[in-house]
């Protein structure tokens, strides 16, 4: 592979960032894991939390390395997680008669593509990572992908690959960001490949790559942005880092997402809570939550603020705007936030677009691997506030959290000098 400094979001003094070129490669699984065909075994994932067992085919035997049915090339695999549709295959049987993946080879019938701008990564689907991961990828390389989208050609098998618009908020960036993705009719362009799980048929047409949790294709040359990840998570939480952009990647992904807006609100002095309520997720719901939205409540009557209750509207909700209006919707929201409570989850992504100073108040685990809106707020010069969640051995997959006591009161007087703390900066005092 080939690398360019990519120099659409500034360098980093000790971290790399830029565009990685590979030739004759896979794409492969959920979380698009990089493989070298063949004789070249490398594999290049973005994180080292992927589960490549759940990504890249692998054969139950040494000794079995291709099979051939009626003249057709195929891999014989193990079935991961047990979907027998992984990597498009059907179930056989190994020599041994155990149940084995029989895989169509990705380069017979001159199967994939000539050359793809890989989007996806570790979990991509997941918002949180689709703002910090794919939307700064989406940035670095727009020019290329413009390109690639005004290709009239249909022979050459130029794509882009992008997380799949199950979640209506891939479909919403594409269209703030892409709009040439789209054709009149609002049809996506049959260029931009949608990688992995698929449940609804809105969004027009695309390619729909396979509609398996575990989507397979070769590409004769591939682009990616990659970034060297900070190994140790931002003080004071220290220790491991997890899944953290660097700075200069996120601050090119804000420039850009702010100015794709059309009508960015107007700079009003009006005092907003944001509260990111899970009580509709199916995890860490918080315990104290009724308690809680009543202090805040009763904060932003003292203080002449409005609190605002943000919560994600199910797509089938009648009154549910359109995917695009849904994202400006967000974007402008945070972006008018005076401060944001919230339990750590996808909700306080929307960070990325609050305006500097701005304080966030996340009720978090305290955890190194959970660093992640510290990080965010402090590479957007945001105030960031955190409280400690109760203790829980299920740390992020608990059904439901709660607070230590006096947990309520910090969270109180945190939002009570975020909004005095506004109040000094719009005077001037802290500028």
């Amino acid at each position: 592979f080939s690398y360019d400094k990519t120099k659409d979001a500034g360098q980093s003094d000790d971290l790399y960032m830029g565009i990685i070129t590979f030739q004759n490669v896979l794409i492969s699984g959920r979380d698009a894991v990089i493989s070298g065909y063949q004789g070249n075994c490398n594999v290049f994932a973005r994180h080292s939390y992927v589960n490549l067992s759940n990504n890249i085919p692998l054969v139950t035997a040494w000794e079995i390395m291709d099979a051939t049915i009626e003249d057709n090339p195929m891999w014989m695999t193990y079935i991961p997680e047990g979907d027998t549709t992984s990597f498009g295959g059907s179930v056989g049987n190994d020599r041994n008669g155990n149940d084995a993946l029989l895989i169509p080879n990705p380069r017979s019938d001159n199967a994939g593509f000539d050359s793809a701008i890989l989007l996806c990564g570790y979990a991509s689907d997941n918002y949180f990572h689709f703002i910090t991961e794919v939307l700064p990828s989406l940035v670095v390389m727009r020019n290329r992908i413009k390109d690639i989208l005004k290709q009239q050609q249909t022979g050459a098998k130029d794509v882009v690959v992008v997380p799949n618009l199950q979640n209506e908020f891939v479909e919403g960036f594409l269209r703030l960001l892409l709009p040439e993705a789209f054709d009149d009719e609002g049809k996506l362009s049959p260029k931009i490949v949608r990688w992995g799980p698929w449940k609804n048929s809105g969004g027009g047409s695309g390619a729909t790559y396979s509609s398996s949790t575990h989507p397979i294709a070769y590409t004769k040359r591939l682009a990616t942005v990659m970034w060297d990840q900070p190994k140790v998570a931002p003080s004071p939480l220290n220790g491991p880092a997890h899944c953290l952009t660097p700075k200069p990647l996120i601050q090119a992904m804000r420039r850009v997402v702010l100015k794709s807006v059309d009508s960015p609100p107007t700079s009003d002095m009006s005092k907003r809570i944001i509260y990111c309520s899970r009580s509709s997720s199916s995890t860490r719901r918080l315990a104290e939550e009724e308690e809680l939205l009543s202090r805040l409540r009763a904060i932003a009557s003292k203080e002449g603020a409005e609190l605002i209750v943000f919560e994600k509207q199910a797509a089938s909700d009648a009154t549910a705007p359109s995917p695009l209006a849904a994202v400006i919707n967000a974007i402008q929201l945070f972006q008018s936030a005076t401060v944001v409570v919230g339990v750590h989850g996808a909700s306080l992504a929307n960070i990325a677009f609050s305006r500097i100073g701005t304080t966030i108040v996340e009720l978090g685990h305290g955890i190194p691997q959970a660093g992640h809106y510290l990080h965010l707020a402090q590479s957007l010069e945001l105030k960031y506030v955190g409280i400690r969640l109760r203790p829980n051995s299920r740390s992020f997959g608990a059904t439901e959290v709660s607070l230590p006591e006096g947990g309520v009161d910090k969270i109180a007087n945190a939002v009570m000098e975020g909004l005095k703390r506004a109040e000094r900066m719009d005077g001037g005092d802290e500028l």
